[in-house]
C-alpha cells in the first residue's frame, strides 16, 4: 500500500483505531486483561486524544484495542505509524531515520524510535521458519567501508570477508522461497552445524555452499554441493546466488541507506531484510504487517 493508499483509507485517529479493532476482535472486543466480553465503549475524548477506549465491566480495567502491541502507550498520530510502516516496507534498500523524519515531519529520535519498534515486530512476527529443498547458506560481514573507499595508488586493499573483524551474518535460503538469516555467534563448524540443523528440514533437503571448510561437517547431516568460488560460480544447478543476492540487498541497505549502524541493532536491519524478502510476493507487505503485528496473546 502506497503513502496516498495510507492517507486516503486511514485519513484520521478515528479510522486507524476502527480498523485496528476490526483486525483483533472481528467485531467481537475482548478484555486484554481479564478476557472478558462484558465491555462498554467510552465515549469519543477528541480533545484528549483518547479515542476508542473501552471499559470492562468484571475487572474494572479501561484499555484500547492498542494494549500489547506495536502501538501500545503511543503519543504518535496512528495515521504517522501507518505511513511510517508503509514507507518502511516499501523501500527495497530501507530507509533512514532522517529520511523518515523529513518524510513524516517528526523529530529524528521519533523517527529512531519508531524504526526500531516496526523493526523488532518484524523480528518477532517471522515465525519459526523451516527451509526444506535446495538450500543455499553463506555468511556475509557488514560494516566498514566499500574496498574502494579513500584508497591510494600505494595502500593495501581492505581486507574482505573472513579477514575482517566486521560484524558476521549467517544465513540460509530456500530457492523460491523464504530466507532465515542472523547475526552468528561465531563461524566454527559446531556453530554453523546448530544453525543449519535449527532452520533446515535437513533430511528432506540439499546444502549448497561454497569451499568454506567449516561446512563439511554438514556432509554427514544431508547432501551437500560445494562450488569452488575461486574457480567458477555455477556448475549446473550447483551455486549460492539466490543467498549472494539477498546479501546484495542487505549490503546495499547498508552503504547506500544507513552507513552505519552499531553491532548491538545489526538483528533488527537484517530481521526487516528478511521480513521483507519473505513476504516480496505479497501485493502489499503494511497489510500483513499490521495483521501480524495485532496478533498478540491475551
Amino acid at each position: 500500500m502506497n503513502l496516498i493508499d495510507v492517507m486516503e483509507r486511514f485519513p484520521d485517529q478515528e479510522s486507524c483505531i476502527a480498523f485496528l479493532e476490526h483486525v483483533r476482535w472481528r467485531g467481537s472486543p475482548k478484555c486484554p486483561h481479564c478476557e472478558s466480553r462484558k465491555l462498554t465503549r467510552r465515549e469519543h475524548e477528541t480533545e484528549t486524544g483518547r479515542i476508542g477506549r473501552w471499559n470492562c465491566q468484571d475487572c474494572k480495567a479501561t484499555f484500547r484495542v492498542l494494549h500489547g502491541t506495536l502501538f501500545h502507550g503511543t503519543k504518535i498520530p496512528l495515521q504517522k505509524w501507518f505511513l511510517a510502516i508503509s514507507l518502511i516496507a516499501n523501500a527495497k534498500k530501507s530507509i533512514s531515520s532522517y529520511q523518515l523524519q523529513r518524510d513524516l515531519n517528526l523529530n529524528q529520535k521519533t523517527a529512531w524510535f519508531m524504526q526500531v519498534r516496526i523493526r523488532a515486530e518484524m523480528a518477532t512476527k517471522q515465525g519459526s521458519i523451516l527451509l526444506k529443498g535446495i538450500i543455499e547458506a553463506d555468511e556475509v560481514y557488514i560494516g566498514g567501508s566499500p574496498r574502494h573507499a579513500n584508497k591510494k595508488e600505494d595502500r593495501e586493499p581492505a581486507p574482505r570477508g573472513r579477514g575482517t573483524s566486521k560484524t558476521v551474518v549467517i544465513g540460509a535460503v530456500e530457492r523460491g522461497g523464504q530466507v532465515v538469516a542472523e547475526v552468528a555467534k561465531g563461524l566454527t563448524g559446531r556453530d554453523i552445524f546448530q544453525f543449519i540443523r535449527r532452520v533446515v528440514n535437513t533430511k528432506e533437503s540439499e546444502l549448497m555452499t561454497d569451499e568454506y571448510h567449516a561446512y563439511n561437517a554438514l556432509g554427514k547431516e544431508m547432501k551437500h554441493h560445494v562450488i569452488n568460488h575461486q574457480e567458477q560460480y555455477v556448475d549446473g544447478d550447483t551455486h549460492t546466488n539466490t543467498i549472494e543476492g539477498f546479501w546484495s540487498l542487505l549490503k546495499r541497505a547498508w552503504y547506500g541507506t544507513h552507513h552505519h549502524y552499531t553491532t548491538g541493532y545489526t538483528p533488527l536491519y537484517v530481521a526487516e531484510g528478511c521480513y521483507k524478502y519473505n513476504n516480496r510476493h505479497l501485493e502489499t507487505i503494511f497489510s500483513k504487517f499490521l495483521r501480524d503485528s495485532m496478533q498478540v496473546s491475551e
